[in-house]
């Protein structure tokens, strides 16, 4: 009888303390409550799990104890209600009892307006629902969208079911998580829905466009546009100046794949295409695309660097370092200015760049200044007090961290942007800290600048801004792309990048935080025949990946120490083979998820031999400054590989440490790795061996297996 009554209290202390979620999170942080609910998540979101139960929603974080916890498992559970960046979470849980499994939780139709507080954590539904960057890919982080004239925005993890899939054009349902993500406080912005896998995500018709549409053959009276659909149908557009388009193409014949050829358009001008396709009842809608034609300016690009340089790995153009001089380059191509200078730079403290911003104001010129509200930026003091300054709203997360100028817009021959990594503060970023500036003559290129500039200078920044700029560029034969942050996935840009490497990336960055990145290098260190370096000045910054790619056996070097900071942000690809399409990417942006996600960055990628080879003098001064042993030892290197042939059994001996071995076959493809120097192949073959050194040496060697 006891013992009866003891689990009689028991239970009876349970369900005395279980309460229903909308009330259990009236509770306050700190709070202990017990729940009960279905679990509308696994771990396609990752550790965090979200139970519901029909008055509200509860986020729940505790990986050791949730790790079990299935989509549909009804749950009692207690823990302590915190508060994370504006989300509210029960933390630890504590799971008393799983009640049933298999459960459906129907989702709660809302409208974008209603994602917020009311809904948090609870699963709703979407209608009607049209995503800004559709025929694109999702990549990790947010993306947005509209929906019966009211906007919201999703967020895609790293490494989510979703991400490189598809984003639908056209009309769609969307179902997901009501969720938040903020720094500010109040804590009343940053609210998100979280789709939890394809089934989440519903086009609406039978016919559907299944590619994004890509712009090729950029001319300056025109271009062509491609896309494919799920049904044979016909290929059609509208398409004008402005995003009500106007015009329409209406091409006979049914296919599948489509290619459109849109012709007597004018140079450098900006134009809008909502490209479809037909097939009986069924019409299939992009989005309204952003594109532009070729430009008739020079196409010049002109770098500077404002430290030394190392031309003898000149292929026919060599570096520019101009030390102490980047104010007086700064000034030169702003003193070019006849109409209109829109300047755009997150600090400044330079006299003589001031003096050339007045002097253009005093001839005439229309000046434009844009700057952060959170950093000094004394320079601005000296401005005549008639040019106008908009900053950024401090209220946001993130800065506005470009570094950006735009001299004449409208003209064909003195239009010209600047870009690079430079801030204008004096001494620091424009003569001690090692940075790039790059000057690019196209009105074409200008006009995608003055959008964004344009955007920002009406009071929009950070998530609130929209891709509305067109990236690709044709400048004279060399294809230019850019791309602004936050609005236009600038990582999957960093990502694809990556990937197309085909022999060799450098890359250096003030800071380097992003796991997607940095997984995507270590995969690509794992080709045959790629050789990785990089440089990293913010080696122990929170979240840095520098001893992740240690680990994972990239050749990367930290200039943590040294005596100014390496504030570049750039990326070379392929700079010594040219049948490989050398590219380089720079520009503001930090391999950071601040600069992804919140920032004001610009980020501009170069497919040309002459600039991948000029920026690779640069890294290549750089790194040999941080690796002077290991140069020193390059002419004492030596290897040896024994028994070769073997019966499998592989021996290495070196004068340096062996920090990673490689395996690949005799078509490149890997095989396996190793951190010992005596490893074992099983099959009979010729193998590649390549064998990365502790101080940076890369060697390839061939052996046979009998």
């Amino acid at each position: 009888m006891k013992k009866i009554t003891t689990l009689i209290l028991s239970l009876l202390t349970i369900v005395s303390f279980s309460q229903d979620i909308a009330t259990a999170r009236t509770q306050g942080i700190g709070a202990t409550v017990t729940v009960t609910g279905i679990v509308t998540n696994g771990d396609e979101l990752g550790p965090i799990r979200y139970i519901e139960d029909g008055t509200g929603g509860l986020a729940l974080y505790d990986p050791a104890t949730l790790g079990t916890v299935v989509r549909g498992d009804e749950i009692t559970v207690t823990g302590v209600l915190i508060d994370y960046n504006g989300l509210l979470e029960m933390t630890p849980a504590s799971i008393n009892s799983t009640i049933s499994t298999g459960n459906i939780m129907t989702p709660q139709l809302v409208t974008p307006l209603q994602v917020g507080e009311n809904t948090e954590s609870q699963l709703i539904q979407i209608d009607n629902l049209i995503f800004n960057s559709g025929g694109s890919l999702f990549t990790a982080g947010t993306h947005d969208f509209v929906s019966n004239g009211e906007t919201g925005k999703i967020y895609i993890r790293a490494g989510s079911p979703l991400e490189n899939s598809l984003i639908p054009m056209g009309p769609a349902t969307l179902i997901g998580i009501s969720s938040q993500y903020t720094f500010n406080l109040p804590a009343n912005d940053g609210y998100q829905i979280l789709p939890r896998d394809s089934s989440d995500i519903i086009p609406t018709g039978n016919l559907l466009i299944t590619s994004p549409i890509t712009q090729t053959n950029i001319t300056n009276s025109g271009f062509d546009l491609s896309w494919t659909t799920s049904d044979n149908a016909t290929t059609e557009c509208f398409y004008g100046t402005t995003s009500s388009l106007g015009n329409s193409i209406n091409m006979t014949g049914s296919t599948m794949s489509h290619n459109l050829s849109l012709t007597g358009l004018q140079p450098a001008t900006v134009y809008y295409v909502q490209v479809y396709s037909v097939n009986g009842v069924d019409t299939a809608f992009s989005n309204v695309g952003v594109y532009i034609t070729a430009s008739n300016s020079s196409g010049k690009i002109r770098p500077y660097f404002n430290h030394s340089v190392d031309v003898s790995y000149s292929s026919g153009t060599d570096a520019q370092n101009i030390t102490t001089f980047f104010n007086d380059t700064i000034k030169a191509y702003m003193d070019l200015a006849q109409n209109t200078l829109d300047i755009c730079v997150y600090n400044a403290s330079d006299a003589t760049i001031a003096t050339a911003i007045n002097d253009a104001y005093n001839r005439g010129v229309i000046v434009r200044y844009i700057a952060d509200d959170d950093v000094t930026n004394t320079m601005l003091n000296s401005l005549n007090s008639n040019i106008p300054i908009v900053f950024r709203n401090n209220s946001l997360s993130g800065i506005m961290h470009n570094k950006f100028i735009i001299v004449d817009a409208n003209s064909t021959n003195n239009s010209w942007v600047m870009g690079g990594s430079t801030n204008w503060s004096n001494p620091s970023n424009l003569f001690n800290d090692y940075n790039n500036l790059i000057f690019v003559q196209d009105k074409s290129i200008a006009q995608a600048y003055t959008i964004e500039f344009n955007e920002m200078w009406s009071g929009i920044f950070g998530s609130q801004k929209e891709d509305n700029t067109p990236h690709l560029f044709n400048l004279n034969g060399t294809e230019v792309e850019v791309y602004f942050s936050p609005s236009d996935q600038t990582t999957s840009q960093i990502l694809k990048f990556i990937n197309n490497v085909d022999y060799s990336l450098e890359f250096g960055l003030l800071s380097f935080t992003r796991d997607d990145i940095a997984s995507s290098i270590i995969e690509k260190e794992g080709d045959f025949g790629v050789n990785i370096r990089g440089i990293i000045e913010m080696q122990n910054g929170t979240g840095s990946e520098y001893d992740n790619l240690i680990s994972g056996g990239v050749n990367v070097r930290s200039h943590m120490g040294v005596t100014y900071s390496f504030h570049h942000k750039y990326a070379i690809a392929d700079a010594g083979s040219p049948t490989a399409e050398p590219t380089v990417l720079t520009g503001s942006h930090n391999w950071s998820s601040n600069a992804e996600n919140n920032s004001d960055e610009n980020t501009i990628i170069i497919h040309d031999q002459t600039i991948a080879n000029i920026y690779l003098q640069e890294f290549e001064k750089r790194w040999g400054e941080l690796s002077a042993t290991s140069i020193n030892s390059i002419s004492n290197f030596k290897l040896e590989i024994y028994p070769n042939p073997s019966t499998g059994n592989v021996n290495i001996t070196t004068s340096d440490v062996v920090n990673n071995i490689k395996i690949y076959d005799i078509e490149g493809r890997f095989i396996q790795d190793s951190k010992s120097t005596n490893f074992i192949i099983k099959n009979k073959g010729v193998y590649f061996v390549k064998i990365i050194t502790e101080t940076g040496n890369t060697t390839i060697r061939k052996i046979i297996i009998k």
